[in-house]
């Protein structure tokens, strides 16, 4: 099937989407559960953006990752500095993260590969730094290791059909992140993480866990590639690298005692509070994918 029947095919699928999602709200809403309905109106947008960026071609993917990533710098920035220096932290965060998303394709064992994930190692470090060291290394190894972990994105993109593993991927966080907020304000329950990420639930995860898993097998027709036990295992990767992604950018909050890392994006926070599911999920994936494909 042509890439653009595929992309038809998946956009036919996200339309469905308020067939769920509203009658969902509804029901919360009559529970007396609030903040749905804002998350809805915020994923009707990023979701056409990001999969209609892929879709016109790798460049236009790195210029929507290399702004979400510069709004993430600034908002690193604001979180760990002084107004004072506000403008060449800023400044250092952007030219340690930037540049990642315009390297070529290595080898994932590559010294290039390698270093892609290396560089991540201080920025997963950083939630146990005592409060110098934070202040001082904080914003270059967030910046360093944010610009590595999506370039890995841009490395899904520029494989052979990688179009299609972008959408799939994209696709499973998605429904993951929005099925885990809803399970857990409708179901409530046992709370596994109350110092990290007080909102989270066992209920949620599971629920986002277990949408993810049907809706990679729904769209299993974007990647051929994959036979049904891989598609399987592929969601779970994503699901599981998605939710430690987010899980560590709430260590980070918690260690600043912040809610959300911004406004910009309305009821759900900061940019950086949508990007930290992606930055953990698609370095996993492309991994996942070179093990399995190669």
């Amino acid at each position: 099937m042509p890439d653009g029947a595929i992309a038809l095919r998946v956009l036919l699928y996200w339309l469905l989407f308020p067939a769920v999602a509203l009658p969902a709200h509804v029901i919360a809403r009559a529970k007396g559960r609030q903040g749905f309905l804002g998350h809805i109106l915020v994923w009707f947008v990023i979701i056409p953006v990001f999969l209609a960026s892929s879709y016109l071609g790798t460049a236009t993917l790195i210029a929507l990752l290399a702004a979400s990533c510069a709004v993430a710098c600034w908002e690193i920035v604001r979180l760990n500095g002084l107004a004072s220096t506000t403008a060449p932290r800023f400044a250092l965060a952007a030219a340690l993260s930037l540049p990642w998303l315009l390297l070529p394709q290595p080898a994932l064992a590559s010294p290039l590969g390698v270093a892609r994930l290396i560089v991540m190692v201080p920025a997963i470090a950083y939630p146990v730094l005592p409060a110098r060291a934070r202040s001082r290394w904080g914003v270059p190894a967030l910046a360093l290791g944010l610009g590595a972990s999506l370039s890995f994105w841009v490395l899904l993109q520029r494989m052979p059909g990688g179009v299609r593993f972008v959408w799939f991927a994209f696709s499973v966080v998605a429904v993951s992140d929005m099925m885990s907020f809803l399970g857990g304000r409708m179901l409530g329950g046992s709370r596994p993480f109350p110092l990290l990420s007080p909102q989270k639930t066992i209920a949620g995860y599971g629920v986002g866990a277990a949408a993810a898993v049907l809706i990679s097998y729904v769209l299993s027709f974007a990647v051929p590639e994959l036979d049904s036990v891989q598609v399987g295992l592929g969601a779970l990767v994503l699901v599981t690298f998605g939710f430690l992604g987010d899980l560590f950018a709430s260590a980070i909050k918690r260690r600043h005692s912040a809610k959300d890392f911004g406004a910009c994006l309305g009821p759900m926070g900061g940019m950086l509070d949508r990007l930290d599911s992606l930055a953990g999920a698609g370095w996993a994936f492309y991994a996942f994918l070179h093990f399995v494909l190669h």
